[in-house]
């Protein structure tokens, strides 16, 4: 199982896990918190933390960029940046209201005076 996976198992069990340096916090039910479970997370350790910290580190820019809206580069559709996920969607520019429409137009013009 990967780590991603495990991860994703682990949250939809109502575990949840929080790096703090090498340290490996867990908050987890009465009943999930086993032998197994330990084990698991023993052996697992390492690699928990390094995920847990790329996306920590990923929602933290993606705060920092905040909410962008742009012109997608396919024709007709406008991209938004999510500042929670950090996950950009594109939209049809079509069922879009008009004050997105303006923001991807004024994105455009500072992109275009931008050297």
């Amino acid at each position: 199982m990967s780590t991603m996976s495990l991860l994703e198992d682990l949250r939809h069990r109502d575990i949840h896990l929080e790096p703090d340096g090498l340290t490996l916090r867990v908050n987890a039910p009465r009943e999930a918190a086993t032998g197994e479970l330990r084990a698991l997370l023993h052996e697992r350790k390492r690699d928990l933390i390094r995920l847990l910290e790329r996306e920590r580190r990923r929602l933290e820019e993606a705060d920092r960029r905040g909410l962008v809206i742009r012109w997608s580069k396919e024709p007709g559709y406008i991209a938004i940046h999510d500042p929670t996920t950090g996950e950009w969607h594109e939209v049809a520019a079509s069922g879009c209201p008009p004050w997105i429409l303006e923001d991807a137009r004024a994105h455009r013009r500072r992109s275009e005076v931008r050297p």
